[in-house]
C-alpha cells in the first residue's frame, strides 16, 4: 500500500498499465516510453503489459478482437488480457497506478486499484473515431456509445484524467467526464531540435514535404499526394512519407502518378531527426488527433508547419497563422497553401523562428515535471 505524507523527493512505486509497449509504435506507447524512461530516473516504474519478459514487469498474454485483427497485427498492437491475481499482486505494492489505452485491461485495473484504494491516473491517448475509421465502423451509435462506455467504466472511475490537450479534454467533457483532468502535453524530447544536415544529391533542388505517421485511412496522406499532383509547382516538390501500416501498398500505388515518386520509410522514432532537419515543410492532414507528437516534433527542429482543421483534430491549436493551416476537407485549399510555401521561400524562414520559439512550451521536462506533480496531489 501506498506510504503516508510523502514529499515530492520520495521516491514513488508507479504502475504503468499499457496493452503494447515493446514494439508498437502508436502516439500513445511511444509517449508512455519517453515519460517511462524519464521516470525511472527518480521513481520505480512496473509495466503491466503484453511482450516480452524481463525485470519490473507483469506479463499478461495478448488477443486480438476479430474484426480487427488483421489490421492490430500488421501495426503490433495487441490487447492485453487481464489477469486479476497478476494485477492485484502487482498493484497491492504500487503507490500509482497509471493506464493509458481504454480497453479491457483498463477495466480491470480501475477496477481492482480502486478496491486496493489506490490512486488511478488515466491518460487520454485514443478517440473513438480512430477506432471506427480503423475499423470501417459507420454506425451512428457507435463514437458516443463507445465514449459513453469507457466513461463509465474508465476515466469517470479515475482519480485524474490526463489530457494531451484542450481539445482532448473539451472531447471528454462534451460526451459527460465528470472526473478531476488536467493538460500535459506528450512533448518533446531535447534532441529534437534543428541542424544543418546536408540532403541527399539527388534531393538537392527539391521542395521536399514530410508527413509521418501510421499509413491508416485517419491520416490521410492521399489528400497530400492528390494536393502536390494538382500544384503547379508539381515539379519541383518531393514528398517523404514516414510510417507504417495497412495502407501502404495503396499508398505507393497511388504516389506514382506524381513526377518524383514518393520516399516511404519506416524509422524508430531518433531517426526522424535528420528528415525533419533537412525538409522544407511538414504537412499533416490528419482527420483524428488527441494532439500530434510529430507535429511538436517537427516544430522543435525548425521545421514550418501546414495542418488541416479538422473539427476532430488537436492539430490545429499548432498553426501560428492563417498560412499554416487549410480547411482539411477542401483540396483546393491545401493546394493554394502548398504553392503559397513553394514560392515563398523566405516566409519560410520566418515561420521556421516562428515555430522553434513557439515549440519550446512544449519540451518534455516541462510535461514530466507537471506528471510527477499531479502524482504527489494525488497522494
Amino acid at each position: 500500500m501506498m506510504n503516508e505524507n510523502r514529499g515530492d523527493n520520495i521516491r514513488l512505486k508507479i504502475a504503468m498499465v499499457i496493452d503494447a509497449y515493446d514494439e508498437c509504435k502508436n502516439g500513445a506507447a511511444i509517449s508512455t516510453k519517453r515519460f517511462v524512461n524519464l521516470l525511472r530516473h527518480d521513481h520505480d516504474v512496473f509495466l503491466v503489459t503484453t511482450g516480452k519478459p524481463g525485470p519490473g514487469r507483469t506479463l499478461l498474454p495478448e488477443f486480438y478482437p476479430p474484426f480487427v485483427r488483421k489490421v492490430m497485427k500488421r501495426m503490433k498492437t495487441p490487447l492485453a488480457f487481464p489477469i486479476n491475481r497478476r494485477l492485484r499482486k502487482t498493484f497491492r505494492e504500487m503507490d500509482i497506478v497509471h493506464i493509458q489505452f481504454p480497453f479491457l485491461l483498463a477495466v480491470q485495473s480501475v477496477k481492482i486499484a480502486r478496491k486496493l484504494h489506490i490512486p488511478v491516473v488515466t491518460t487520454f491517448h485514443i478517440q473513438a473515431e480512430h477506432l471506427a475509421m480503423n475499423a470501417g465502423i459507420s454506425a451512428k451509435w457507435f463514437i458516443p456509445g463507445c465514449y459513453r462506455m469507457w466513461l463509465n467504466f474508465i476515466y469517470n472511475r479515475s482519480d485524474l484524467v490526463i489530457c494531451p490537450s484542450k481539445f482532448a479534454e473539451d472531447e471528454l467533457k462534451r460526451f459527460g467526464l465528470t472526473a478531476p483532468s488536467v493538460i500535459i502535453s506528450n512533448g518533446t524530447l531535447p534532441d529534437y531540435k534543428p541542424a544543418k544536415n546536408q540532403r541527399q544529391k539527388d534531393w538537392t533542388s527539391k521542395f521536399i514535404i514530410l508527413s509521418v505517421g501510421r499509413f491508416a485511412p485517419e491520416k490521410r496522406q492521399q489528400m497530400i499526394m492528390e494536393a502536390i499532383n494538382q500544384s503547379r509547382n508539381r515539379d519541383k516538390i518531393l514528398l517523404i512519407l514516414i510510417g507504417e501500416g495497412q495502407m501502404r501498398e495503396k499508398l505507393e500505388k497511388y504516389g506514382n502518378m506524381l513526377p518524383n515518386k514518393p520516399v516511404f520509410l519506416t524509422l524508430q522514432s531518433e531517426e526522424l531527426i535528420y528528415y525533419y532537419t533537412i525538409s522544407d515543410l511538414y504537412v499533416h492532414a490528419a482527420a483524428i488527433e488527441t494532439e500530434g507528437m510529430t507535429i511538436l516534433e517537427a516544430m522543435a527542429c525548425g521545421l514550418p508547419i501546414l495542418i488541416g482543421n479538422s473539427p476532430k483534430s488537436a492539430a490545429k491549436q499548432f498553426a501560428i497563422d492563417e498560412r499554416s493551416l487549410f480547411n482539411y476537407d477542401e483540396i483546393f485549399d491545401l493546394v493554394e497553401k502548398l504553392d503559397y510555401w513553394v514560392e515563398n521561400p523566405d516566409q519560410l524562414e520566418e515561420a521556421s523562428d516562428r515555430y522553434l520559439e513557439y515549440s519550446e512550451k512544449f519540451r518534455i521536462e516541462n510535461s514530466y515535471r507537471q506528471l510527477v506533480a499531479q502524482y504527489h496531489n494525488l497522494l
